[in-house]
Order: structure tokens, then sequence, then C-alpha cells
């Protein structure tokens, strides 16, 4: 059995084209009705503390999963992320654990990929001015993976990159990437400053108890990609269109029922319904997270990594108690 811990599939991610990630997840949505992958149970704790417990298996592959995920405050000055996760990964056909792996990272990669994979699916042509929001590790990845496939695409046109103040998260990210050609950063006071005439608003904000911004500071043609689902409960109600990567996970919004449309992504990905139809419709895009993307990250990640191999004794004949 392999032991891929935290920092092997970060060095093995260091060497990676973030491009890669991108066709990552659209591979396994391409895919999506060859996966079993049921709903994710969540248990709540105090404090806002959780646990999503994720299963997902792939046949084809002959491969299963479960994640363990969840948030926890740090409680007794423990050195740990309050973000933390680990992969159990299976044969499918016979049963066998073949890798005990870290959940956290290959969340966070797949997390911003999926938003960069949403965002060339659905941004109006043209659209060259972007609003982010939360910038922290996940929209980290998000704007990896979209300067890696716009290389890959060949598109060069300058970015307008507006970026949200807070704790000096915007100069770091700003210094992250200030070395990319044709892309143009500026910082905003407020949120409104932020969507205010974007073509792409991404916020990976991970607690919001209100509206980031009145209905008039979103222009006619944007597309607004929620990695968190909060702050754009009010989008809900006049958006043109709704995708998602799995319906039956937001069928339990508040405002569900008052989409004008909603759609899986994967139908768009596979032609079974059009995406965006013109450049003046505004589009909301609510991807709540589903296994077969960690389950396809991690199975990618535990062909490519060596790991460390230990010897796990799981019962191999029959036993009498």
């Amino acid at each position: 059995m392999k032991v891929l811990d935290f920092e092997t599939i970060r060095k093995a991610a260091k060497a990676m084209n973030p491009s890669i990630w991108y066709d990552w997840v659209d591979e396994a949505l391409r895919h999506k009705d060859d996966f079993i992958c049921p709903p994710k149970p969540r248990m709540s704790q105090i404090d806002g503390d959780y646990f999503n417990v994720m299963p997902a298996m792939y046949e084809k592959d002959n491969v299963a999963m479960v994640k363990m995920i969840g948030r926890h405050s740090i409680k007794r000055a423990e050195k740990r992320s309050t973000m933390m996760g680990d992969i159990l990964l299976y044969e499918a056909d016979t049963g066998i654990l073949k890798a005990l792996m870290d959940a956290e990272y290959i969340t966070t990669l797949r997390t911003g990929a999926v938003a960069a994979h949403s965002a060339f699916q659905f941004i109006c042509s043209g659209g060259g001015t972007l609003g982010l929001i939360g910038l922290g590790n996940i929209m980290t990845v998000f704007f990896m993976t979209l300067l890696s496939k716009r290389y890959d695409k060949g598109i060069h046109r300058l970015l307008t990159v507006k970026l949200y103040k807070h704790h000096d998260q915007e100069v770091r990210f700003a210094e992250r990437f200030k070395d990319t050609d044709n892309v143009s950063f500026v910082f905003c006071d407020t949120y409104e400053d932020v969507i205010r005439g974007s073509d792409l608003v991404v916020s990976a904000v991970t607690r919001a108890t209100e509206n980031f911004a009145s209905d008039d500071c979103y222009k006619p043609g944007v597309t607004v990609i929620p990695v968190c689902t909060l702050g754009f409960q009010n989008c809900d109600l006049f958006f043109d269109q709704v995708f998602t990567d799995e319906i039956e996970q937001i069928r339990g919004f508040k405002y569900f029922d008052k989409f004008k449309s909603v759609h899986n992504v994967t139908d768009v990905l596979l032609g079974r319904v059009p995406g965006r139809l013109n450049d003046k419709q505004r589009i909301l895009v609510y991807n709540y997270g589903v296994g077969i993307h960690d389950l396809y990250f991690a199975e990618q990640f535990y062909h490519a990594i060596q790991g460390t191999e230990v010897e796990y004794n799981f019962c191999k004949e029959k036993y009498f108690i």
C-alpha cells in the first residue's frame, strides 16, 4: 500500500503544468455518467466545524475512493491547517486498499481547477476584465490554471484583474504573478468596485453573511463563479442561467425554484444542452464539489508518484474468532 502524504503530493504538483489539472477536470466531467458518486453526507459539529464524507467509484479504471474532509478550528494550539482531509483509494473489483493519501492538497487543486474550467466554458467572448475576491490558495490555483490554459490555447489579450484588498492578500497575489505577460492588476477597496464592470467574477471567500453587491453592479454578459457558493443569493433571482457540477447537490438552495434555467456542466460539455447563448446573458456557476474530481485527481497522483510503500496486512484467508 502506498502512503502519499501532504508534502509528497505538494512536491509532485509543483512539477506539473497546471493546465493538466484543467484537463483532469474536463475528463472527469465528460465521463461523469460512468462514475458512481452518491451524495456526500455532512456531519456538523459545534462552532461551525464539520466532516464531509465523499465516496466515489470509477469501474472503467477499476478504482474506488472514500474521502473524509472537514474544517476544524484550532483547539489546543496544534500545528495544522483548519481544513484537513484524507483519501482511501481502493482497487474496485477486489476491495484491496491501494493507498492512503492526503486530501487537503488534492481538494485545493481540484477546486481551483474546476473554477478555471468553468471560466473558460462560460465567460463571454472577448471577456478581459476579471474580479477576484478571496485570494488564498484556491484562488491561486484558479489563476495558475487559467493562465496556463490561456497559454496552451494561444490567448494573449490583456487581462485586467481587479483584486479585493484584504490584509495585504492582494499584494501577495500580485507579487506571485508579477512576471506574467499581459496581466494588469488593480486593487479595489470594496466588493462593488471589484464586481462592477467585470466580465468574470470569482469568489473563494469561505464566510459571508450577506450579498457582496447590489444587482446593478453585475453587467450584462458577466459570469459569476462563487467557489464556496456564498455572497451571491441576489444573483439567483435575476441571472439568466445557472450551471452546476451536480443539480441534486444544490437543490436545497433557498432560491433554487426561482432559477430561470439550471443545467449540469456535463450536459453542456456533451452537447445535450447549450451553454452560453449570447454575450448579454448573466451566468452563475455553482460548483458544489463532486467526488469524481477527488477520485480522478487521486488516481492520477497515485500513478505518478512512487510514494512510500508500507505493508498493510488485510485478511488473506478464512479465519475463526
